[in-house]
């Protein structure tokens, strides 16, 4: 069932990658069409703004346990700057942009920047993974329903980062192809994390 469910996941990132690339070297031109909503695709912004028009800018997550045992409450998140990263073991978009997010984690972890990687892959599964390729980021496993009611799109990877109001600021979808595919994925996470954290809350949090 598992293996079924992550070759359909496969083909959705693959789907992805031919809606960037058919839109041709247009850099303002890429939309990304998933379950009847069009989600246009800024090499700034990701497809924040597009996903915030169908969803709004509230987030939520329930309270998560790491594969280490440790419990993630929502209500200790406020006040944080969270990054989100979905992703499974056989989504090879995901594993390659792994030592990217690792970068980001190790320059911007600390009390009050978070990084949290959600899988529908169970505890086993993501354990043995990460014995070979370290994920430097608090890693959680969800049933495959939970993830989706998350996210609320069908591709990975997904990215989200939160301000420390609780809002989606942030909002990427897989990888588009290119020559320097990890720099500039770099350089746009570490951007919109710079902004994020640097900003004040604009009110305290609850």
């Amino acid at each position: 069932m598992q293996e079924r469910q992550a070759s359909f996941h496969f083909l959705l990132v693959f789907v992805l990658f031919l809606s960037y690339s058919s839109t041709g070297q247009s850099r303002g031109q890429r939309f990304i069409s998933d379950n009847n909503k069009k989600y246009y695709y800024s090499d700034t912004a990701g497809v924040t703004q597009s996903y915030i028009s169908y969803f709004g800018d509230i987030f939520t997550t329930p309270d998560l346990e790491t594969i280490d045992g440790k419990i993630i409450n929502p209500s200790a998140l406020k006040g944080k700057t969270v990054f989100y990263n979905f992703w499974f073991v056989t989504c090879r978009p995901c594993v390659a942009e792994i030592p990217t997010l690792n970068k980001l984690a190790e320059k911007y972890q600390s009390d009050s920047t978070v990084f949290i990687a959600i899988s529908f892959d169970n505890e086993a599964r993501i354990k043995e993974f990460i014995q070979k390729r370290p994920f430097n980021f608090a890693l959680a496993s969800l049933p495959q329903d939970t993830v989706d009611s998350i996210k609320r799109i069908s591709f990975y990877p997904f990215t989200a980062i939160m301000n420390k109001n609780g809002k989606l600021v942030f909002a990427l979808f897989g990888r588009s192809p290119g020559k320097n595919t990890d720099e500039d994925l770099f350089k746009l996470l570490d951007d919109q994390l710079q902004k994020t954290i640097s900003l004040m809350p604009l009110h305290p949090p609850d």
